[in-house]
């Protein structure tokens, strides 16, 4: 009698991992796979040579890498201003792009960014600059409005980019 309950629950078992095998199992995969979103610029923190902040009203701020080290070129100094330098351009590096607006849909007063709040320009090793234009944030607060220079279409970024750019925002100067 033992055996037969045994034999009975480790049918069911099997039943069970060969159905999740041929039903379930990498379900979820692809849908994850699509929501991969990418990184707005494509460069490692070594690659970066220099960075420089601008506001809309004109302070600014410029840092410049040397080996491991950080110097101000134009900004104000604060307590652990090295640190959040470093932090602010790993974090800006490893920021992405949850969506894409089109060009031929972009009011670019809409989003704030006919007159940035922000202007943060990436130079990498080669001399090459990426300058990023951030506007308004969404109006849920969980995403801001940024664009490349180079580029008509408007990005939506995460929130997490205004956290990132108020490590900086000590440190630059008026004009």
């Amino acid at each position: 009698m033992k055996e037969k309950h045994l034999l009975i629950v480790a049918l069911i078992l099997f039943c069970l991992v060969v159905y999740y095998n041929l039903f379930e199992y990498g379900y979820g995969r692809n849908e994850a796979a699509e929501q991969q979103w990418s990184p707005i610029i494509f460069l490692q923190y070594g690659d970066v040579k220099k960075v420089s902040a601008t506001t809309s009203d004109g302070k600014e701020s410029v840092f410049e890498r040397t080996g491991n080290r950080w110097r101000i070129i134009k900004g104000t100094q604060v307590e652990r201003w090295q640190e959040k330098v470093q932090d602010f351009v790993m974090n800006l590096l490893m920021t992405v792009e949850i969506d894409k607006i089109p060009a031929d849909e972009v009011e670019l007063s809409a989003f704030g960014l006919d007159n940035p709040r922000y202007r943060i320009t990436i130079t990498d090793v080669t001399d090459k600059s990426y300058q990023l234009l951030v506007g308004k944030q969404s109006p849920t607060r969980t995403s801001v409005y940024a664009k490349f220079a180079d580029s008509p279409s408007v990005l939506v970024v995460g929130a997490l980019l205004n956290w990132e750019i108020s490590k900086i925002d000590p440190l630059l100067t008026a004009p």
